[in-house]
C-alpha cells in the first residue's frame, strides 16, 4: 500500500532552548506538531526582540508514520509560503542527533517573482524575503533545483515547474537567477513563489552496522525481512544483544537502556517502542544458526523513519507586531 497523505507527521526535537545552543535540538521526540496551531515551534517574538533583532532556532522531524515500513522516495523540501511578518525563516537540513551548536548543513529560502516571466525565459528575478540577509545566507546556490509556482504546493489551479540554477547573484532589491532548462509557462509577479529544494533520495527506517561476536552462532541481517527496522516505531539508537544462554539474550540500547523482554533464538523478536505501540524492529527466528554461548554479543544501529530539519527564524530589528505570524514547509514525495 502507499504512503498516504497522514502517515507524514511532523515532531518536535526533544530538547528546546533559546538559552543554551546545546540543549536545543537532540533527537526526534514522538509528541506531534500540529499544523496551525500557536506556538507549535517557535515563541513569541517580545517586543525587545522587535525593536533589536533577533534569532531563533528550532529543530522538527518529518517522520514517515507508516505501518507499511516502506520507503517515501523522491522526497523534495521546500517552503511553500512567505510569512505574513516581518519576519523571515529559512530551513536546513540536520542530522537525527544534531543540536543548535552543531548544525552543519546550507539554508533553503522562498521568495516572490520581481518581474513577470515569460515562457521560454532562462532567467528570472526573484524578490526574497529581506534580500540583503538573503545574499548573506544564500538559500539560493548553483545547483539547487528550485520550484517556480503559482499555484498551492497541494495542488489545484495554476503551473508548477521544477528547474535547476545554472547562475545566480544577489543584488540590492533581487536575486538575479538563471535557471535550466528553459521554462515552459508564463507567471506573473502575483502569487508566484520561487523556492529553493531540498531533495533526498528516500525516508525509511534502516539497519546498519550488525556485528556479531560469537565462536559458533551466526546471525544472518543480510537475507531480506530478517532484520527490520519499523517505521512507526524505529529510533536512532545502537542496539546491543547479549546472549545469557545458548538460546536466550537480553536486548539494551545506548539511549533507551536495557529492554523489559528478553528474546530467543526460537521465537521472532519484536520488542514494543512504548511510546508508539509497535515494535522498534523485528528480528525473524529463521536468521539465527549455529550455537551461541554465554556472553556472546551481537550488535547493530537503527535509523527513524525521519527527515531532521533546523528552521531559523530572524527577526530584523524594528520589525512590526503581527498575531498569527506562521510559515510553511511542504514536501513531495512518492510511495510504491
Amino acid at each position: 500500500m502507499p504512503i498516504l497523505d497522514n502517515e507524514i507527521i511532523w515532531r518536535p526535537a526533544a530538547l528546546m532552548s533559546d538559552v543554551t545552543p546545546a540543549q536545543n535540538g537532540g533527537r526526534m521526540a514522538f509528541s506531534q506538531l500540529v499544523s496551525g496551531v500557536k506556538n507549535n515551534l517557535f515563541p513569541d517574538v517580545s517586543q525587545s526582540e522587535r525593536l533589536a533583532g533577533a534569532v531563533k532556532w528550532r529543530k522538527a522531524f518529518i517522520h514517515v508514520n507508516s505501518a507499511q515500513d516502506t520507503a517515501l522516495l523522491n522526497v523534495r523540501l521546500f517552503l511553500d509560503s512567505l510569512t505574513p511578518a516581518g519576519d523571515f525563516v529559512v530551513f536546513q537540513p540536520g542530522t537525527q542527533t544534531d543540536t543548535e551548536d552543531q548544525i552543519a548543513g546550507r539554508p533553503y529560502g522562498i521568495g516572490t517573482l520581481y518581474a513577470p516571466i515569460v515562457g521560454g525565459a532562462v532567467q528570472i528575478q526573484v524578490a526574497c524575503e529581506h534580500n540583503a540577509e538573503y545574499a548573506t545566507l544564500q538559500p539560493l546556490r548553483v545547483g539547487d533545483v528550485v520550484r517556480v509556482s503559482d499555484r498551492p504546493s497541494t495542488g489545484g489551479a495554476g503551473n508548477e515547474e521544477w528547474v535547476t540554477v545554472s547562475g545566480v547573484s544577489y543584488g540590492t532589491d533581487f536575486a538575479t537567477v538563471d535557471v535550466s532548462p528553459a521554462l515552459v509557462n508564463s507567471y506573473a509577479t502575483s502569487n508566484t513563489l520561487v523556492s529553493s529544494v531540498l531533495e533526498l533520495p528516500s525516508a525509511v527506517a534502516g539497519v546498519t552496522g550488525v556485528s556479531v561476536i560469537s565462536g559458533g552462532g551466526s546471525f544472518d541481517s543480510a537475507t531480506v525481512g530478517n532484520l527490520i527496522a519499523h517505521n512507526k516505531g524505529a529510533v536512532e539508537e545502537s542496539w546491543t544483544l547479549t546472549f545469557t544462554s545458548t538460546t536466550t539474550f537480553t536486548v539494551s540500547g545506548n539511549t533507551v537502556g536495557t529492554l523489559a523482554s528478553p528474546g530467543s533464538v526460537s521465537a521472532d523478536y519484536a520488542p514494543l517502542n512504548p511510546a508508539t505501540g509497535t515494535p522498534y524492529f523485528t528480528i525473524k527466528a529463521i536468521a539465527w544458526a549455529g550455537t551461541f554461548q554465554m556472553n556472546d554479543i551481537v550488535t547493530f544501529a537503527t535509523q527513524p523513519a525521519a527527515i531532521p530539519i533546523w528552521y531559523r527564524r530572524q527577526v530584523p530589528a524594528g520589525t512590526f507586531s503581527l498575531a498569527n505570524d506562521f510559515t510553511s514547509l511542504a514536501i513531495h514525495g512518492e510511495s510504491a
